[in-house]
């Protein structure tokens, strides 16, 4: 079985560069969501993220809390422990050699590529995976207005502006919002949004899509109005051939970043235009040693048009995600938005997918039905996961609730061999001290 995986992933390294935008718009495939990258540039996309500092390897805290609560019921907006709660005791930092070792080299976490550099701001994509990319805006930086041809979660990994947003579905009415760490947004197929940074400080925006982004600018060098003749704009335009040049060839800033002037009064934000369009779920208190929460329809009125389904898992200092996978699904999009921590995940025959450490800004996919688990640092861990469901389920193997409780003793006891209380010992563990 694992000669047959092994030639698949070399077979899909060589391929997919040729055929993403097909195995991308394909629901029933999943394996060619990620493609190659380069080290040098995530080392590039690391400086442009922490500023250079040097890398701590994260390591358990001494005193962890004893349970990470886990309620896959819980609605971001209501906070709170679910009357049956998933309790998983924290487990040990001592990994096992697993039985089956296999190079899964294109699923391991990576940080972004810096594209492009300019006085208004960076622009940085992770090359592995087409559906993702960051702006990183400077003071006064502008990410020009664009849409994309695919739905995408917009997340402020740092900093606070100012966003701009015209929904099809709402008259094209342009919806203002201020924006600050944690927020996340849902940017549905060809909605225009713009970005932009009024402090001093720098502002960073990660989009994440399910299926290959390709971006459409309205103005500089690639805004899609200048490849159209001159006597087609100028009809709905209304102007002569000389103001219709001035227009196209102005601005001449690549990158679809530009910095704008004090003499430009850039509009201000409605408090009212966040609801049901801004949501931060990284605010809420932290529930024991962690805990799960999702977004949906329900809290974000924009959800229900993007077709998939989105968690935040938080993790506190030295606590461990439970083994689970997710049900129904082709992939999980994991973006860690800070912490450190460990990440293990697991495919069939116990082949280890990645055994690595994740920090800020490290993005990763999990295979269909995979199994994950992660072990928070110092700093706690917390991560954003997109499914392509928009109902996402999550099953964990051991703890409370779990699927190895859920079996019959006999069943248990038979699958591992083991004798009665051995078996009453793996689905009953002791609770851990207090």
């Amino acid at each position: 079985m694992s000669r047959i995986l092994l030639a698949r992933a070399a077979t899909f390294a060589k391929s997919a560069g040729s055929r993403i935008s097909k195995t991308f718009k394909n629901p029933n495939t999943q394996d060619s969501l990620v493609i190659s990258s380069s080290e040098l540039g995530a080392a590039v996309g690391k400086k442009v993220l922490d500023g250079g500092r040097k890398k701590t390897p994260p390591s358990p805290s001494p005193s962890p809390s004893p349970n990470l609560i886990l309620n896959p019921d819980a609605m971001v907006e209501e906070v709170g422990h679910h009357s049956q709660p998933c309790c998983f005791p924290i487990l040990s930092s001592t990994r096992p050699t697993p039985l089956h070792r296999s190079s899964y080299s294109d699923f391991q976490p990576m940080l972004p590529e810096e594209v492009f550099r300019g006085e208004g701001g960076d622009l940085l994509s992770w090359k592995r995976n087409g559906g993702a990319s960051m702006i990183v805006l400077h003071h006064r930086g502008l990410a020009q207005p664009f849409f994309s041809d695919h739905s995408k979660f917009a997340i402020v990994l740092e900093g606070s502006g100012t966003a701009g947003l015209v929904l099809a579905n709402d008259n094209l009415a342009e919806r203002v919002v201020e924006i600050s760490s944690g927020d996340v947004i849902p940017v549905p197929s060809g909605a225009v949004t713009w970005w932009f940074n009024s402090t001093n400080t720098k502002l960073a925006i990660v989009f994440l899509g399910q299926h290959h982004l390709t971006d459409f600018y309205l103005a500089g060098p690639r805004g899609v109005l200048g490849g159209f003749s001159s006597e087609v704009l100028s009809t709905f335009l209304e102007l002569d051939e000389a103001a219709m040049a001035t227009v196209l060839s102005s601005q001449t800033t690549q990158g679809g970043i530009v910095r704008v002037g004090p003499e430009v009064n850039m509009p201000l934000p409605n408090l009212l235009d966040r609801h049901g369009l801004v949501f931060n779920p990284f605010s809420a208190a932290l529930l024991g040693a962690g805990d799960a929460l999702f977004l949906n329809s329900s809290n974000l009125l924009l959800f229900k048009e993007l077709g998939c389904g989105a968690s935040i898992i938080r993790l506190g200092s030295g606590s461990t995600f439970p083994p689970a996978y997710a049900c129904a699904t082709k992939f999980q999009m994991i973006f860690v938005f800070s912490g450190s921590g460990h990440v293990e995940v697991v495919g069939p025959n116990a082949d280890s997918i990645i055994d690595a450490a994740v920090e800020t800004g490290h993005l990763f996919l999990v295979p269909n039905t995979c199994v994950l688990s992660a072990t928070a640092g110092d700093n706690g861990l917390r991560w954003l996961s997109i499914v392509d469901t928009p109902t996402p389920r999550f099953i964990t193997l051991v703890g409370e609730n779990s699927l190895l409780k859920r079996l019959s003793a006999a069943v248990v006891q038979g699958a591992f061999n083991v004798d009665p209380d051995m078996e009453r010992r793996i689905r009953f563990p002791s609770p851990p001290p207090h």
